[in-house]
């Protein structure tokens, strides 16, 4: 077998934060008191920035939305 070179890189986590959060419940509480079967939407977005040489922020983005028919829709 022939040896390969390779260079071994590294990944560290330095910190996680949080940078921004919202939370919505129009209608509430009486929006609980219905039969709670809501229809559930996910999005996932992500985002990087170099801050230094080998430095980089990463941002996920999540986004739910819970829906009790057409009218009553609840960003999450």
């Amino acid at each position: 077998m022939s040896e390969q070179n390779s260079t071994e890189m590294t990944f560290q986590i330095q910190r996680i934060y949080t940078k921004d959060i919202s939370f919505e419940a129009p209608n509430a509480p009486q929006v609980f008191q219905k039969d709670w079967q809501p229809e559930v939407k996910l999005d996932l977005d992500t985002a990087s920035t170099q801050l230094a040489e080998g430095v980089y922020e990463v941002v996920l983005r999540v986004t739910v939305t819970a829906a009790l028919g057409r009218r009553n829709r609840v960003p999450l």
